[in-house]
C-alpha cells in the first residue's frame, strides 16, 4: 500500500509538472548520485510548484537495503533558468544511517529520521537545465543508532565513529 501511494504520487508530481511549464523556470528536476539524499546510491524527483520551494522524493541502495525518503527545499535563491548558481535549505525524512556488518553475525541495520541541510545547485550550459547538486547533510539520529553502534563494539566489531555532517551530490537535469 505504501509503496502504490509513493507511485502515486510521483505520477500526480510529474503530471501537474508538465501540464504548469514555465519559461522562467522548469518545475521538474531529476537527479542521480551518492548521499542520503539519493538513498545511498540512487535517484531524485523534485517538482516546484513555485521558484522557492520544491518538494522531493528519493530511492536508492544504502548498501544494505533499497530505501526511500523525501524532503522539502526552499530556495533562498530562486530557481530561475537564466541563473548558474541556487542555494536551497533542505529538511528531509529518510534513512540518516545505516550500520553494516560484513560477516553475518549481527544484522545490518538502517535507522530513519529527520536531516536538515544545505543544497548548492550548479547549472550550466546555455539553458542551465542541468548541472551538479552538493549538499551539506546533517542527520539528526536516535538514540537506537548510537545504541546499536556501541552494541556492535561490545561485540567485538572495529567501528568507527558516525560522521555528524553528511555530504551529497549528484547530476541533474531540469525539464
Amino acid at each position: 500500500m505504501r509503496n502504490r501511494t509513493i507511485i502515486l504520487l510521483f505520477a500526480l508530481l510529474l503530471t501537474v509538472g508538465l501540464k504548469a511549464q514555465n519559461d522562467t523556470y522548469k518545475h521538474l528536476d531529476f537527479g542521480i548520485g551518492r548521499g542520503l539524499n539519493y538513498g545511498g546510491f540512487g535517484m531524485s524527483l523534485a517538482f516546484a510548484p513555485a521558484q522557492i520551494v520544491s518538494i522531493e522524493g528519493n530511492m536508492g541502495y544504502n548498501l544494505s537495503k533499497a530505501v526511500m525518503g523525501g524532503a522539502l527545499n526552499i530556495h533562498l535563491i530562486p530557481k530561475n533558468l537564466s541563473k548558474t548558481y541556487g542555494l536551497a535549505i533542505k529538511t528531509m525524512y529518510g534513512y540518516n544511517a545505516v550500520l553494516i556488518t560484513l560477516d553475518g553475525d549481527k544484522d545490518d541495520r538502517t535507522f530513519y529520521g529527520l536531516s536538515f541541510g544545505l543544497s548548492n545547485e550548479l547549472r550550466f550550459g546555455s539553458r542551465k537545465r542541468s548541472g551538479i547538486n552538493i549538499d551539506l547533510i546533517i542527520p539528526v539520529r536516535s538514540d537506537a543508532v548510537e545504541e546499536y553502534h556501541n552494541e556492535l563494539v561490545d561485540y567485538g566489531y572495529d567501528m568507527s565513529e558516525l560522521a555528524p555532517i553528511a555530504f551529497s551530490i549528484g547530476y541533474h537535469i531540469e525539464f
